[in-house]
């Protein structure tokens, strides 16, 4: 009997076994005198909670997302023949599933393809200095022909992955291109940029240019969702050129014809192409897609000017230029400023971490049970008894200088703002545009909760935007959440509405802290974007969240688009900061998800009502989508040098 660390819930088991045992292997377990037989061991602790044997904090450990299934990736641990002695032999069997597929794009075609990349993953983590030399000669024996095979699929032209309707969505499932190549750097030692042209460019060039896109169907839209944005920002077109639209050019021009494009700058170029009028496009006999993804590329942008100067102008007004004070409250009592700072000490409470918060007496017969049935374990805190301070509307601050603002600053660093509230944030227009556009998104399939929040399934929330490697499906990977996949030109408009939001909240953030949305746009250049900004937007109906922390890359903005519960109930508390939110319909905040939060939750009665109590969004991107997404950029980063060293430019 062994000992181990049961890593995914910080607790400890007995186990007969040496390996690991987190991926899903039916193990005889003895955890606290108990033994089970079990798959997996979230059954194992959950049961054990139920029956007393197992304290409620090893279960409810907040190193994840809230909103992201946990489920760990697929095992590296898959039974490969050694790489001394069979390795040519594996290398001509993954080439064989890998040919098969790609040249007929068939679902059936697609399992053996995942099952050599999975292989392909396992055997490439095993590359060291000492056995490179051999693994990299078995992938390029002639006999398996195995790495023109993998260069040939990672080219990054888009022809391929737009061969078959079904080739797309593999595509956009599994980014083979990535997949691949990641498998590949181990043999890399230098990646050097791609070299950016600087030749000035006419409008005449830029027609070209679209002309070429649309001529031979270069848009990867169906494989790649995010492609769709490539015009919506400076950073996305530098990016999107350089991933697929220099390279399928070159694949489809002659040197000649071709030489201008390799050597344009490209931001003269993406200037030249703003500039078009809607009547210039449509003249220009464009495919579809690619006319409709330029139009409202237009329209994302000229959206975006408008609302930050519109926002700039808001909390601009009546405001002394030099002072920066407001000329209407300048005079009045700190608390009754529009724009009012208080000083607060950033505290960890990782006590808190996965209790209840309840806006009524813990013992109240109408608290809000947990959805699995362990209410005897369920950890309720009475808001009050946290002694918390309240940010709340000021009505009648909002009707003096139209504006009603809540900065909380670091103690000791009185510039440093850690988070925000504004409220009464956006026009009825806008805010009405974002609750239908909330109601589009249930047609993305709600997120499952990790592991630790299972007791309190309450609610819906529903990712627009890119995600983790999450397990659950063999040879995941950085991509799309499921209901991404671009299908049609109304898909095409839905996305741009769901960017339309993001860029509005991102707008109003900007002039009360201007470094949350640097960082935002500053993450569009590496990861799937939303328009211009570098985040997923979270959709979230009746959405209950016990108090943790999340390990996010940036910081989040939320939103509070409707609101029909009691005052009470759907509070924002930021434990860490010594605050909790009182949210109101049309209430903004932003603050970083590294401090503790969560809701002040709502009564039973409340929640069977089957009322709309609380409905918002959420922007933000959480660390380990960052990760993948950078995992990816070095994976296509490897493709040049990989020809190169291969001869197979």
């Amino acid at each position: 009997m062994l000992f181990q660390p049961l890593d995914a819930y910080n607790g400890l088991c007995l186990c007969s076994r040496s390996s690991d045992p987190r991926h899903g292997i039916k193990t005889t377990v003895k955890f606290i005198g108990l033994p089970l037989q079990i798959m997996n061991y979230a059954e194992l602790l959950f049961t054990g909670v139920a029956e007393g044997l197992v304290l409620p904090g090893l279960l409810l450990i907040t190193r994840d997302q809230i909103f992201e299934d946990t489920t760990l990736m697929e095992s590296d641990d898959i039974i490969l023949s050694q790489p001394s002695s069979g390795a040519e032999s594996l290398c001509l069997g993954w080439k064989s599933a890998l040919v098969n597929f790609f040249a007929q794009g068939t679902p059936e075609l697609e399992l053996p393809a995942v099952t050599a990349l999975r292989e392909l993953r396992a055997w490439s983590h095993k590359i060291t200095r000492a056995n490179s030399s051999g693994m990299e000669q078995a992938i390029l024996a002639s006999s398996s022909g195995l790495g023109h095979e993998l260069l040939r699929i990672a080219h990054p032209q888009v022809d391929l992955e737009k061969k078959t309707p079904y080739m797309s969505l593999s595509f956009q499932r599994y980014r083979w291109k990535e997949s691949l190549l990641g498998c590949l750097v181990g043999f890399v030692d230098l990646v050097v940029p791609p070299a950016i042209g600087i030749s000035q460019v006419t409008k005449r060039n830029a027609l070209e240019f679209l002309q070429l896109l649309s001529l031979h169907r270069m848009c990867p839209f169906r494989s790649n969702y995010a492609s769709v944005f490539a015009f919506s920002s400076e950073k996305c077109f530098l990016v999107e050129a350089v991933r697929w639209m220099l390279p399928t050019m070159a694949s489809k021009l002659s040197p000649e014809s071709g030489a201008w494009i390799s050597q344009a700058s490209l931001s003269h170029l993406f200037r030249h192409i703003c500039g078009f009028t809607p009547k210039e496009l449509e003249a220009l006999g464009l495919d579809e897609e690619l006319l409709l993804v330029l139009i409202l590329s237009a329209q994302l942008r000229l959206l975006r000017r408008k609302v930050s100067k519109d926002f700039h102008t808001r909390f601009r007004h009546e405001v002394h230029p030099s002072t920066g004070v407001c000329r209407l409250c300048y005079f009045e009592p700190e608390d009754s400023k529009c724009i009012r700072y208080w000083t607060v000490q950033s505290t960890p409470h990782t006590e808190i971490h996965g209790k209840v918060v309840t806006p009524y007496p813990t013992n109240d017969p109408d608290r809000l049970t947990p959805t699995l049935g362990l209410e005897k374990n369920a950890d309720y805190v009475h808001l009050a008894d946290l002694k918390l301070r309240k940010i709340a509307s000021r009505p009648l601050v909002l009707a003096r200088c139209q504006r009603d603002v809540t900065l909380l600053i670091e103690a000791g660093s009185p510039k440093k703002v850690l988070a925000g509230v504004s409220f009464n944030t956006f026009s009825a227009q806008d805010l009405q545009e974002m609750r239908c556009d909330a109601s589009a998104a249930k047609e993305i399939r709600a997120l499952k909760r990790g592991y630790q929040f299972q007791r309190f399934r309450w609610g819906q929330m529903h990712p627009i935007g890119s995600r983790k490697p999450c397990g659950g499906r063999p040879g995941d990977t950085y991509t799309g959440y499921a209901g991404m996949e671009v299908t049609d030109t109304e898909h095409i408009r839905l996305l741009f509405s769901h960017a339309a939001d993001v860029e509005r909240m991102v707008a109003a953030v900007a002039p009360l802290h201007p470094d949350v949305t640097r960082e935002l746009r500053d993450l569009s250049a590496e990861v799937n974007s939303l328009g211009g900004i570098g985040a997923t937007a979270y959709y979230c109906w009746n959405f209950v969240a016990l108090q943790h922390v999340d390990h996010d890359a940036t910081w989040t903005i939320s939103l509070q688009t409707c609101k029909e519960a009691r005052q009470d109930e759907f509070n924002f508390v930021l434990m860490d900061l010594g605050c909790y939110v009182e949210t109101r319909e049309n209430s903004l905040w932003w603050f970083h998800g590294s401090q503790t939060h969560g809701t002040v939750v709502p009564r039973l009665s409340s929640m069977s009502s089957n009322k709309n109590l609380s409905q918002g969004i959420a922007v933000t991107l959480p660390l380990a989508s960052l990760q993948g997404a950078r995992n990816q950029n070095q994976a296509r980063d490897a493709y040049v040098p990989l020809a190169q060293r291969w001869n197979m430019n």
